[in-house]
């Protein structure tokens, strides 16, 4: 046989093998086709897919205990009973003159920080009807009243020291009008002491909330305990 005949049916061979597989391949894929067809088809779900863990139940908040309250029945007022603050039963503590506020209520912090509320003197400061009411007269008093009882009180402190005016301001407490005077002694044996005289307009009644801090390694912390605890007063109803 020459070699032209020889590839020649090589040739042959070849094209008849590839014949052979290419029909093996179309009859699969046709019988693949045919059993896909016959299969019925998957109904949808509509249940939701299973969680893969369980839902968390949010946890409760945890209880506030009730707030303990000391009152002032002169003024109907109160004032929150802070951690530290105790009440003490005279007004020993506090160098006001004798009876100037008699029935006050005196809270005390250590050894030398102490609030004291009381009433105003209405001669001084005209109680006022309505609080929420402008009245510049009545206001002009109020402030007139905090800045006298500051000064007067820190000479009563300090008798013959002088005085720094720290602050003359109208910053709200229990939501009534309010003058607050802030003073601190200089020199002396009480060099450093604060001394703060809130004076609030309440319907009928002005109110007096006095406090001292006297000098002391955390005189600023004192002094920062003493405007939290006058921050808290509010108003309760009248006996």
């Amino acid at each position: 046989m020459t070699a032209c005949a020889i590839v020649l049916v090589l040739a042959g061979l070849v094209a008849v093998f590839a014949g052979a597989v290419g029909a093996d391949r179309a009859a699969a894929l046709r019988l693949a086709g045919e059993s896909s067809a016959g299969a019925p088809a998957a109904a949808p779900s509509d249940a939701p897919a299973p969680s893969s863990s369980p839902a968390e139940e949010p946890e409760p908040a945890p209880a506030t205990p009730s707030e303990e309250r000391v009152p002032d029945a002169a003024s109907s007022t109160s004032l929150a009973l802070l951690p530290g603050w105790r009440v003490v039963p005279s007004q020993d503590v506090v160098e006001v003159p004798p009876g100037r506020f008699a029935g006050a209520t005196v809270l005390q912090r250590g050894e030398g920080t102490v609030v004291l509320v009381g009433l105003a003197d209405p001669a001084r400061v005209p109680p006022r009807a309505d609080p929420a009411a402008p009245d510049p007269a009545q206001e002009e008093a109020l402030a007139a009243e905090a800045r006298r009882l500051a000064d007067a009180y820190a000479e009563l402190l300090a008798p013959g020291a002088e005085t720094a005016s720290l602050t003359d301001n109208a910053e709200v407490i229990a939501d009534l009008p309010t003058r607050t005077s802030v003073r601190r002694v200089e020199g002396g044996g009480l060099d450093g002491a604060l001394v703060r005289v809130s004076t609030l307009a309440a319907t009928g009644r002005t109110l007096t909330v006095l406090a001292v801090a006297r000098p002391a390694p955390d005189i600023d912390a004192q002094g920062d305990a003493a405007d939290a605890l006058v921050r808290s007063l509010r108003l309760e109803p009248a006996p």
